[in-house]
């Protein structure tokens, strides 16, 4: 990565952070996943204002006469709310079994929510998973899930214009353009087929509560390397062995991860150039950062998501800079879970299992104190830092730029 900085660090922090998304499995103890709820109007179509802020959709949403800030991720099967912050008016209603982003489950308390209401329209009968926060950050109180498009809503999301309109009306779309994709449902949320070498396909689940593009499961990639090695090779930055990926139940283990630059990764008939990502342990998703470059239209009667180039183009050049590390929580400290060797983290002294200690003589209480701290552009910060071995020292970074 070319940028020198603090900003970078503070932000690939961020990145691996927040919620990739829920699975829930259908045969849950006590509870099931429903997506029937009662509308208060019919024949609507709604334009709801949203925020587009770190790379992700917040709805606003009120619910009793309070307003509240939830994430839009289309990764999660249903709404979720979280343990430390208080919504009144749940009631439980059962048991579910949730699956996280890197596939760790946990048994978890389902609630009906008390009827919530996006733009105009009230929406009765909505259940919510009661999750635990993953990282003690509070900038949204909870999530909606894709079971807002499940319940037969057609939708349509456009951050250019800082809009998420949602409608009834099957028709209301129909004269819009796009690129049509077909989409399967798999733990009732939805999967696209990418391909990110040469023919190779896969299934992708599209994720609007991860910031990422795109990333690949490790498996997918070992799967393409065996059919097509000498493209893939050609595509390789590099390798590292660590982690970066946290879910709501913990973090993916430590595995070798393979650092990729994509000449073409191809959604249906649009092709992204020059994509830089990585693997993972968790399932291959398409990101909320896909909604940089068009909007999308879902369409849940036909099982089709309608994307709409901003670039009014069949490609465009992403051209990112690489990940080139990630912070993880080892034992509630912050803690490089990965590092990328050709990186200027590693080149500055950075390595994989590093605990940050204290920022320039400051005590770092811990995750979280670590990802909100106020890194200023221009300053030069003195962070100290333990390794696996206790061995302690002094590791100098300049934020000299905005990514």
């Amino acid at each position: 990565m070319t940028t020198n900085n603090c900003e970078t660090m503070k932000r690939h922090v961020v990145t691996i952070c927040l919620l990739l998304g829920l699975c829930l499995n259908s045969q849950a103890q006590m509870g099931r996943y429903s997506a029937k709820t009662t509308l208060s109007q019919k024949n609507f179509a709604d334009t709801i204002t949203i925020e587009w802020e770190h790379g992700q959709v917040y709805v606003p949403v009120i619910i009793g006469n309070k307003q509240y800030r939830f994430l839009l991720d289309t990764g999660a099967a249903q709404a979720a709310v979280f343990a430390d912050t208080p919504i009144s008016g749940c009631t439980p209603a059962g048991q579910i079994l949730s699956h996280d982003a890197i596939g760790k489950a946990d048994t978890v308390q389902m609630v009906m929510l008390t009827p919530i209401r996006l733009g105009t329209v009230s929406y009765t009968g909505c259940q919510a998973t009661l999750q635990p926060r993953s990282v003690q950050v509070r900038r949204f109180d909870g999530i909606l899930g894709f079971d807002l498009i499940n319940r037969g809503l057609f939708a349509k999301i456009d951050v250019n214009n800082r809009q998420l309109i949602l409608t009834d009306r099957k028709d209301f779309f129909n004269r819009e353009q796009g690129i049509d994709l077909r989409y399967k449902l798999h733990y009732h949320v939805p999967y696209l087929l990418v391909s990110p070498f040469g023919e190779y396909r896969e299934e992708a689940l599209f994720d609007t509560g991860s910031r990422n593009l795109y990333a690949i499961n490790r498996g997918s990639f070992d799967q393409c390397a065996a059919k097509a090695g000498a493209l893939i090779e050609s595509q390789i930055e590099g390798r590292s062995f660590g982690r970066h990926a946290i879910g709501h139940f913990g973090t993916e283990p430590r595995s070798e991860v393979v650092f990729l630059n994509l000449s073409e990764l191809h959604m249906g008939d649009f092709t992204f150039t020059e994509v830089h990502t990585l693997t993972t342990l968790g399932d291959s998703h398409l990101g909320a950062k896909v909604l940089e470059y068009g909007a999308v239209v879902f369409m849940p009667r036909k099982k089709r998501i309608r994307f709409q180039p901003y670039n009014q183009q069949a490609q465009v050049q992403v051209a990112n800079k690489q990940q080139d590390i990630a912070f993880v929580s080892e034992n509630g400290m912050p803690c490089v879970g990965l590092v990328w060797e050709q990186g200027v983290p590693y080149k500055q002294g950075l390595r994989e299992g590093d605990t940050i200690l204290a920022i320039d003589g400051n005590p770092v209480v811990n995750f979280s104190h670590f990802i909100i701290w106020p890194f200023e552009i221009g300053r030069e910060y003195r962070f100290l830092v333990s390794d696996r071995q206790g061995q302690r020292r002094e590791i100098k970074w300049v934020r000299i730029s905005k990514r």
